[in-house]
């Protein structure tokens, strides 16, 4: 069912929020799922300017600081950009803008590799400066440009379930989308659903290590073996500098090879991400009812089955005789 908000779920995946940024207008920037804090995996991805953290969301007590181990601090007082959210179902974005807003643009005399915020968000920074946490909700929640573009993901469903009619069906469990990075040399997390932004240790060294130990630290509030998180990380988009590398006749030849690997990766990925967020915004449900409903008028359907049935059959002799017989 829809929410009466008018504000859909947003998918954790890296391919929805980088599209979300780039439709809002922000450059230089990309997001990745990142399945690992160490090293080994930071190192491939960096620069590394924010991480987005997903987690199963607890009800806090009045004596439950909700895994967190900082102190909350006023926004306007320590230089933070801090949007409060006030709309059911816009975590995701509120996390993702509560992120960008306080990542400094960098200008860059190579073509593509400058971070900037983009006119739409520059506005919005502008406008918001000076105003409360809440106030600054309540704007995101009422631009219509940052509702469009959030809910371009949602897929329309041909199909709507009263909830009365499944009285003893479990409550789902409800996810929670925040943001860490580092802002003026100390660590921050930004909880949208928290009256303001939570400061942990200052930084000393790599800010990632920082965030690896807080992270960590939530984590572990959690029943051990729990898979009820996902984490994303905010980096700059690699595929300009990957290309200029490349290009750049200074750059060892041992290099470009990697170099080229890198690059046919990030391409690919970027292909791939581009398709899944085109069948993300396009219903396919009504033109395939279409098309079964063609098939059963025109008479064609139970040809369509028992030719489908004879390709896979064909399939499955082909591979036995080779030798690659299937399991069943």
């Amino acid at each position: 069912m829809d929410d009466p908000s008018g504000w859909s779920l947003t998918e954790s995946d890296p391919q929805v929020f980088t599209q979300l940024l780039k439709d809002l207008g922000v450059k230089g920037l990309q997001v990745d799922d990142l399945y690992s804090l160490d090293e080994a995996t930071l190192s491939t991805l960096k620069p590394i300017h924010a991480l987005i953290f997903l987690f199963k969301y607890v009800e806090p007590s009045a004596n439950d600081a909700e895994g967190s181990s900082g102190v909350e601090v006023d926004p306007l007082d320590n230089g933070v950009w801090f949007a409060n959210q006030v709309i059911n179902n816009s975590c995701g974005t509120v996390a993702a803008l509560n992120a960008v807003m306080n990542i400094q643009p960098e200008p860059s005399q190579f073509d593509g590799e400058s971070i900037e915020l983009g006119e739409e968000l520059g506005n919005l920074r502008e406008f918001g400066t000076g105003m409360e946490s809440s106030d600054i909700g309540y704007l995101v929640s009422s631009s219509p440009t940052i509702r469009e573009v959030h809910n371009s993901f949602s897929k329309s469903s041909p199909f709507s379930m009263d909830p009365s009619a499944f009285p003893e069906r479990e409550k789902e469990d409800a996810y929670h989308f925040i943001a860490y990075l580092p802002v003026n040399g100390i660590l921050y997390e930004l909880d949208g659903l928290r009256k303001n932004p939570i400061m942990h240790a200052p930084i000393e060294g790599d800010w990632l290590e920082n965030a690896r130990e807080t992270i960590e630290g939530r984590i572990g509030t959690y029943p051990s073996g729990s898979l009820m998180f996902n984490l994303l990380c905010i980096r700059s988009t690699p595929l300009p500098r990957l290309q200029r590398l490349l290009n750049d006749p200074s750059t060892p030849a041992q290099e470009k090879y990697q170099i080229q690997d890198q690059l046919e990766h990030e391409l690919n990925k970027t292909k791939r991400g581009q398709m899944e967020n085109t069948l993300r915004r396009n219903n396919l449900l009504p033109v395939v009812f279409q098309l079964f409903k063609a098939l059963g008028e025109s008479g064609l359907a139970n040809k369509a089955v028992e030719d489908a049935r004879a390709k896979g059959k064909e399939r499955k002799e082909r591979r036995a005789a080779k030798g690659d017989i299937e399991e069943d």
